[in-house]
């Protein structure tokens, strides 16, 4: 059985040069956990069109490739302007893969694995607050479910999202229990320990 399936985005608009065309990015999907990190950016050479066998891997968390040409390959192109080329199109696909595996589209597909809860369109400010709700009040439910939801989130995304529930209760529920609503809240850890 495949855990893993390829989710194929379009790099046509990503500006290369004369040496190198960006095509496409192929991205690994964990069934139930979204895509990681890790991804293979396809291209073409020399103004051939003809995709190349070998991508470049890249580091989708870091905003970088992590492996480039052998020497023998750069023809005309010199290193350095080859560097410069692959960092500005590293910045250009982070933008298109955030842009086309937007954080609501990987929660909706998270809350699959969670048919009690579903997306609040309407409570959501994306993606910096991400809100969800109990389809029906007598569902049975568990707090731990929002801390795997927020942390499967945050290895699909690469961005830290904080988890914490809330709803009505009387004095004697076991809240962890009777909670009706739930919010991730994207944080960013570098800039309060950088204060």
């Amino acid at each position: 059985m495949n855990m893993y399936e390829i989710r194929s985005v379009d790099l046509k608009e990503v500006p290369g040069n004369d040496f190198i065309e960006f095509l496409r990015i192929e991205i690994p999907e964990r069934k139930g956990y979204g895509p990681i990190p890790f991804a293979r950016v396809r291209y073409a050479l020399n103004g051939d069109q003809k995709e190349q066998e070998n991508g470049l891997p890249m580091d989708l968390g870091k905003g970088i490739f992590i492996a480039t040409f052998e020497d023998e390959e750069l023809g005309e192109i010199s290193r350095e302007e080859l560097e410069k080329t692959l960092r500005k199109a590293a910045v250009e696909i982070v933008k298109i893969v955030r842009r086309k595996l937007d954080p609501p589209s990987i929660l909706k597909s998270i809350l699959k694995d969670y048919p009690y809860l579903k997306y609040d369109e309407h409570g959501s400010k994306p993606p910096d607050v991400l809100k969800g709700l109990v389809k029906d009040p007598k569902s049975p439910r568990q707090a731990e479910d929002i801390f795997e939801i927020a942390r499967r989130l945050r290895t699909a995304t690469g961005d830290t999202y904080i988890g914490t529930y809330g709803g009505s209760s009387k004095d004697d529920d076991n809240f962890d229990e009777v909670w009706t609503r739930f919010s991730l809240r994207k944080t960013d850890f570098q800039k309060v320990s950088s204060k």
